[in-house]
């Protein structure tokens, strides 16, 4: 550790040079028609990749500039992006005329329809890899810009990463969380007015606000004084998860006394969803106020919201019962009760925030933006238990005309199917029901079936603190530090009996192999045999106390042909269980706190530019280090021991790209090459295993992936009324190696180490090559769109088990089971789909700055239901019956509107 802070100090320190310069631009951003400022627009100086954002007065200021000519890029989610050629005098400042851009009104809720779409997956441990990528405010990149939107129904994810390497704050404050590495979008759902304002990092490029991340950063801007004066009032329809939005927002603007005051409320609804079972109740608030003093060389903000929402989920399911019913979005996760439907798996989440954030321009070279933000997410998702009792699931494969050898069988449950006989097709709630109520009648009041809720809970406190300096004319510097706190509370609750009068707190899997010890079945031995009622904890639950702490420097050099920068991240972390069960099958090291883990971890990285001319220029990232491994993955079997994998260490990351960008009157884009190689890294996979009749968690490590490719995007503008857009990519991300593997029973009974064949497997859940062709027609305020997506090498996710030696011990290139040990190791590759989508919009102007603006989007109008977009393998398996435990699948929702009507005043 000494060392490195030696490294890191001697490597920076001599780049902070005396500043100098005070040649600035001044300009303003406002609506063609309208005259009215647009705030939240990021415009870009091509040459020297510096980005400023307008203020809530549409004004921007580009300080400590050399004299010349340089292309500046306008870009927002409010306008058609533009470039501007602008010519900087050897003066103290250069004032610009106001720049007149085209307004839009185009996809109101193009950041957040994926996201949603995704939320409604379950969040078993089965489908954990079912990723979304997404992005709140558009990027000033034309791939990532039509990707962000276009692409993510079919689950597309930039450069083939999750969403943990991307990285989202709000007033600089970050808030992906320490647990899972993931940002919490439902936390702002509603709220799309407050986070439409900020800054975007692509990929690894240098940042203002930090050291960035491999899939990018954002920085929301919910600042009181970014907000245009005024109201606006949006209601919206659409046929997806929720069938009504109603937003409203006011914000003053800044006032004389320095004041500003923004609000908002909204909600979300739906009875049920486009999908069978689900529905959909969110409320929003949100409240930020600012204080501007000493003519905004200070300015202190404050902003607190809160999303509470309730959903049920779709569940995936075998492709035979997709067939069967003729239904691809059937959702086995619900059934009839008093002739009402019920789904088993209900989320139900509520993540109050509060962020104070103060920015201190020291003067003006020089700021230092400081913010601390704390929140607490409520996370419960429901799902149906069972206790020496049939399986509850309509869609469990015994229930399956496949699983039976009797033709007349077969056919009996086909017609069950295909009539949609609800009380077979679906949970047949009244039996459960029954069930408990004839166990009370036989004098045990205990739970056959109940319903359980699994929380995951988190508290979470963040610090940052960021310094922006211009050092000269050529050098910008650009340091932070961060620490974060992190309590993670895993655990789960009686969430109904469904008229049971208790449950008992023991292991149903643990007492099939251990019925003689009555001990080692006890889910807590400091309260054996313990009955729990409704609201009660049981089955497992422990903490995750989290810390972290970062620092990390970036310097930027500019020239008029050359720009540079490099920087490095110093990031401590560590994590410790602390387990509030003493569980029988592990007394010794699941009560209270385990051994504490800690990482320091370095990353490094730098980029070079060379630019013709203001238009065109060639590009070059890379970047290397190492990053602790989640939390959320490192445990072997976290809910009844602090167990870990022997010499459990960092991943190891080395990323480059290569970028030719251009931007001329006419035609703009970017055109790339990328390869990222992951080393070291861990993977946790949980799933039943019906021959040893337990729960496993199976832990990869040392896992090697690679992820490379190609993209494009390029806008053509023809003239005035049309324009031409073209994103795409091919990639390729694989594993490259056989990682270890260790599976841990749940019950206590299995725990192997065994080589896992992953290697040229492929990752699974994204479409590997994904693409869409877009037309756009403008003219008097009127917008047409339409856009052709393609997606390919759509792979399912692989199940480690079906790749171990250990699993076909019985098979040999000449006996019986070698076709399904090659059926059962081929992962399956989803065919190539594409879909159609249309837009229309209008803007009305009023008097007064007034508005209406209404946009209508049609999302697959072929209505294509039998695009699959992901699944994955199951962990169990059978030799003799291949075909028996298939695959499970998501498709693609048919044809989709959205409706809103937004007035501004």
């Amino acid at each position: 550790m000494k060392h490195k802070l030696l490294f890191f100090m001697a490597f920076f320190l001599p780049c902070l040079v005396f500043a100098q310069g005070n040649v600035s631009v001044k300009g303003s951003v406002i609506g063609a028609v309208s005259n009215d400022p647009i705030p939240g627009v990021i415009v870009t100086v091509t040459e020297l990749n510096r980005q400023v954002t307008t203020d809530a007065d549409g004004n921007f200021t580009i300080r400590n500039i050399q004299p010349g000519t340089y292309v500046i890029q306008l870009n927002s989610v409010m306008i058609t992006p533009k470039n501007v050629s602008i010519e900087v005098e050897n003066l103290g400042v250069t004032e610009l005329k106001p720049i007149r851009v085209t307004e839009l009104n185009a996809n109101e809720d193009v950041s957040m329809i994926g996201i949603i779409d995704a939320g409604m997956v379950d969040d078993d441990v089965e489908t954990s890899g079912q990723d979304v990528s997404s992005t709140v405010i558009l990027s000033n990149d034309i791939f990532l810009n039509k990707a962000a939107y276009q692409l993510s129904p079919a689950r597309f994810s930039p450069r083939g990463y999750n969403s943990t390497q991307e990285v989202k704050y709000i007033n600089g404050v970050e808030f992906n969380d320490q647990n899972r590495g993931v940002f919490n979008y439902a936390a702002v759902g509603a709220l799309n007015d407050m986070t439409r304002n900020g800054d975007v990092t692509n990929f690894t490029a240098p940042s203002s606000f930090t050291f960035g991340e491999l899939g990018g950063t954002e920085n929301i801007n919910m600042r009181a004084s970014s907000y245009t004066p005024g109201g606006k009032l949006t209601l919206s329809y659409t046929n997806r998860n929720y069938y009504l939005r109603g937003m409203f927002t006011y914000s003053t603007g800044l006032k004389d006394n320095g004041w500003a005051f923004t609000t908002s409320i909204g909600g979300r609804y739906s009875n049920e969803g486009n999908i069978d079972g689900t529905f959909y109740k969110n409320v929003s608030f949100a409240f930020s106020a600012e204080k501007q003093w000493k003519g905004g060389e200070h300015s202190l903000s404050m902003v607190a919201f809160v999303s509470p929402v309730q959903r049920g989920q779709q569940g995936s399911s075998y492709r035979e019962v997709y067939e069967l019913t003729g239904n691809y979005l059937y959702n086995p996760n619900w059934g009839y009760q008093n002739g009402e439907k019920r789904n088993a798996k209900v989320v139900t989440a509520f993540d109050p925030t509060a962020i104070i954030s103060h920015i201190w321009k020291i003067n003006d070279n020089m700021t230092l933006t400081t913010g601390v933000g704390a929140h607490y997410a409520r996370y419960g998702n429901t799902a149906l238990n069972w206790y020496n009792a049939p399986d509850p699931r309509p869609d469990y494969y015994r229930y399956l005309p496949s699983y039976f050898g009797d033709e007349a069988i077969q056919l009996k449950y086909k017609e069950l199917w295909r009539t949609n006989q609800t009380s077979f097709t679906q949970i047949n709630w009244d039996d459960l029901y029954l069930a408990n109520a004839n166990n009370i009648r036989n004098g045990n009041g205990a739970a056959v079936y109940m319903l359980e809720e699994r929380r995951s809970d988190l508290l979470e406190t963040s610090f940052n603190s960021t310094l922006n300096a211009r050092m000269s004319r050529h050098f910008d510097i650009t340091a932070g530090v961060g620490a974060r706190y992190t309590q993670s509370r895993q655990f789960k609750t009686v969430a109904d009996l469904l008229g049971a009068e208790y449950v008992l707190d023991i292991d149903k899997f643990a007492e099939q192999d251990f019925s003689g010890d009555p001990d080692k079945i006890q889910n807590d031995l400091n309260r054996p045999q313990r009955k729990v009622y409704e609201e009660g904890i049981f089955g497992y639950n422990y903490n995750l106390n989290i810390y972290s702490l970062n620092a990390w420097v970036v310097n930027q050099y500019h020239s008029r042909y050359w720009d540079y920068y490099y920087g490095m991240k110093l990031t401590y972390t560590s994590f410790q269980r602390d387990g509030k069960m003493r569980n029988g099958r592990y007394p010794d090291s699941s009560f209270g706190k385990g051994a504490r883990h800690q990482f320091t971890d370095l990353m490094v990285k730098g980029g070079l530019t060379y630019k013709f001319n203001g238009r065109h220029m060639i590009n070059a990232n890379i970047s290397y280090g190492s990053e602790a491994p989640l939390p959320n993955e490192a445990y072997v079997s976290p809910r009844i021991t602090d167990r870990t994998i022997d010499d459990m260490k960092s991943g190891r990351v080395l990323s480059a790209d290569i970028n030719y960008i251009f931007s001329t009157p006419h035609l703009a884009g970017r055109i790339g090459v990328f390869q990222t190689n992951f080393y070291d890294q861990m993977e946790r996979n949980s799933y039943y295993d019906g021959i040893e009749g337990t729960f496993i968690n199976h832990v990869l490590y040392g896992v090697n992936r690679i992820h490379r490719g190609i993209e494009l995007g390029a806008t053509y503008k023809l003239d005035d009324h049309w324009s031409f857009d073209l994103a795409g990519t091919v990639g390729e991300y694989y594993y490259s190696n056989n990682p270890d593997g260790i599976k841990n029973s749940e019950n206590g009974k299995i725990v192997e180490r065994e080589q896992v064949y992953m290697k040229d497997v492929y990752v699974g859940g994204v479409p590997q090559i994904a693409g869409t062709f877009g037309i756009r027609y403008f003219i008097k305020y009127w917008f047409l769109g339409a856009n052709l997506n393609g997606f390919a090498r759509n792979y399912i996710e692989a199940a480690p088990l079906r790749r171990l030696a250990s699993s076909y011990t019985e098979v040999t290139p000449y006996n019986q089971y070698y076709d399904a040990f090659k059926q059962l190791t081929t992962q399956e590759r989803f065919p190539a789909a594409y879909t159609l989508d249309l837009s229309i919009g209008k803007i009305f102007y009023l008097p007064g700055r007034q508005s209406i603006n209404f946009n209508l989007s049609l999302n697959n109008v072929l209505n294509k239901k039998d695009i699959c977009t992901g699944g994955y393998e199951q962990g169990r398996f059978d030799l003799d019956h291949p075909e028996r435990f298939g695959g499970k699948y998501y498709y693609m929702q048919g044809i989709n509107c959205f409706l809103n009507v937004s007035y501004r005043f």
